[in-house]
């Protein structure tokens, strides 16, 4: 026997690899099923971020789009109560700096809204929304501003001359009838428009709305008028005669249709100094009030508020009356969540909105109506301020 082979009764080497365990056919299933589970997850995740990037595409279209979509509507929201002194400037004469402070107070215009500030605005009981047409008539938002820096620009006019007449000083004429309403369906209708100036009557002048009502007491229905006539924006007089027509609640009463009141000139009279009133870029007639009263303050000596802090809100007339104005609500959250004490604001509002006026003002608060210029002066006196130089002042000497 060859020592080269071995033994046949050895056992051959085995040359096959062993088995593993992932090669048994019930090991190959597990794995299979592992496999699809992992491959399910992660489609699963691949699609809950698909529909979560969707999901988040669309909140931020809607959250845009909200942004972006304006409403119809005008905000009044709180705006702010400033200081007259620092706006008032005398020129040529003494005038009287003082530690209490007469504050004129202004609303805020957010003008179309987006439709989350809307939503927004709605929810606070200090802020209204009004409709847009309501607030701006036909006239674009550009225009609307103009209107407004015009109504400031003839208030501080009107301010300035009622407070030199309260000081002695004759700068007030009358000199006609200002037609600033026609009744719909009545005699004016058609031959008046807003603007004009009525000089006379049958040749007789006028020099007050009174002149007119009186002038045409007398007259009867059917009665023809002759009006010599200043047409809105002419410097011509053209006479137009009118048959006048019956009055709704007495038809045997003449009625013109008129919303009259006085035509005023400013007379050019030598004070020896001159005013001028720095209201910036705010519009509007409701600062009237409050720039008479610090136009006083500066021209006399002694504190008119006696030394507090008053806010002040109301259009000033001519005649010394003080009239409506808008945003109220608004401005006496403003003055409430500045602190002051006292907020001076028109008889002309009614009761029923200075009651409401009295709850947000809470118990903090003073809410006082005035009806004209005296009664302004009086809640001053009231407080402690010097309204007796006011009586002192000499037109003369200044």
């Amino acid at each position: 026997m060859s020592l080269d082979q071995p033994p046949s009764d050895l056992p051959n080497e085995q040359t096959d690899a062993p088995e593993t365990l992932a090669d048994t056919p019930a090991r190959q299933d597990a794995s299979d099923a592992v496999g699809h589970e992992v491959e399910v997850q992660n489609i699963q995740k691949k699609l809950l971020r698909n529909v979560g990037f969707v999901l988040f595409l669309v909140i931020a279209f809607i959250v845009g789009a909200g942004f972006m979509f304006k409403t119809d509507y005008v905000a009044l929201v709180p705006g702010s109560a400033r200081d007259t002194e620092p706006l008032v400037s005398v020129i040529g004469t003494t005038d009287y700096p003082s530690e209490g402070e007469l504050l004129f107070t202004t609303v805020r215009l957010r003008q179309f809204p987006s439709l989350w500030e809307y939503l927004w605005i709605s929810l606070d009981d200090d802020s209204e929304l009004l409709p847009a047409d309501q607030v701006l008539g036909d006239r674009s938002v550009e225009e609307n501003r103009e209107v407004n820096l015009q109504l400031m620009t003839d208030s501080k006019d009107i301010a300035e001359a009622v407070a030199l007449e309260a000081l002695g000083y004759d700068i007030i004429a009358s000199n006609g009838v200002l037609i600033i309403e026609i009744v719909e369906g009545s005699a004016a209708e058609g031959n008046f428009e807003p603007g004009d100036v009525v000089r006379s009557i049958d040749g007789v002048m006028l020099a007050s709305a009174n002149d007119l009502v009186e002038t045409l007491a007398d007259r009867a229905p059917g009665d023809e008028v002759v009006f010599t006539v200043q047409p809105f924006g002419s410097t011509e007089l053209e006479d137009r005669t009118v048959a006048l027509g019956p009055r709704e609640d007495d038809p045997d009463r003449a009625f013109l249709g008129v919303g009259p009141t006085d035509q005023i000139e400013f007379l050019d009279v030598d004070t020896g100094f001159e005013l001028d009133i720095d209201s910036g870029a705010v519009g509007g007639p409701s600062a009237g009030l409050a720039f008479t009263l610090a136009i006083l303050d500066q021209l006399t000596p002694g504190e008119l508020t006696g030394g507090t802090r008053v806010a002040i809100t109301g259009t000033i007339n001519i005649d010394g009356s003080v009239g409506p104005v808008g945003g109220v609500e608004q401005k006496t959250a403003s003055v409430r969540d500045m602190g002051i004490e006292y907020f001076i604001v028109p008889a002309a509002l009614g009761e029923e909105r200075i009651a409401d006026l009295e709850r947000r003002a809470g118990d903090s608060l003073e809410i006082i109506p005035v009806a004209n210029l005296d009664e302004a002066l009086a809640v001053l006196d009231r407080l402690g301020g010097d309204v007796q130089a006011l009586q002192d002042f000499d037109p003369i000497t200044g």
